[in-house]
């Protein structure tokens, strides 16, 4: 079981699914939701400028992220967490949860290192017993 997974999405309906997906495949211990990518920037700039090892809201293993967001989007978040965190944070994954059905947001996901999959909403179950097969999320689960 992972044990912390972030949620990055304006939509709370797609929150609540998310969370009771992942508390019903038993897939992670503690789920934090930012409502847009800008609030999750700020919680890694915090988590690092200060230091602070806050065992409340500890870094995740996994992120579910949106693309289409009103502040900032996934793109956006994408290419600054590339550039200030993903080597601060190996261990961090990122799954695009999204309504997008466009082939080229799919091929621009391949790009970053860090994410390990391309989900199209809703968060299913099925889909999450999937990931727990994932190379990446593996030792979590085995």
């Amino acid at each position: 079981m992972l044990n912390s997974i972030f949620i990055v999405d304006d939509d709370p309906i797609t929150v609540k699914i998310c969370e009771m997906v992942i508390q019903n495949t038993k897939f992670g211990n503690k789920i934090s939701h930012f409502p847009d990518e800008q609030k999750c920037i700020n919680f890694f700039a915090n988590y690092f400028e200060k230091n602070k090892k806050d065992q409340s809201n500890p870094i995740p293993e996994l992120i579910f992220l949106d693309l289409n967001m009103p502040v900032m989007d996934g793109w956006k978040f994408l290419e600054h967490y590339s550039n200030k965190y993903s080597n601060r944070l190996p261990n961090t994954k990122i799954a695009i949860l999204t309504s997008s059905i466009n082939p080229q947001d799919f091929m621009k996901a391949q790009e970053y290192k860090d994410v390990i999959d391309f989900i199209h909403k809703p968060l299913l179950a099925d889909l999450v017993e999937e990931m727990k097969s994932n190379k990446a999320l593996l030792p979590y689960f085995s």
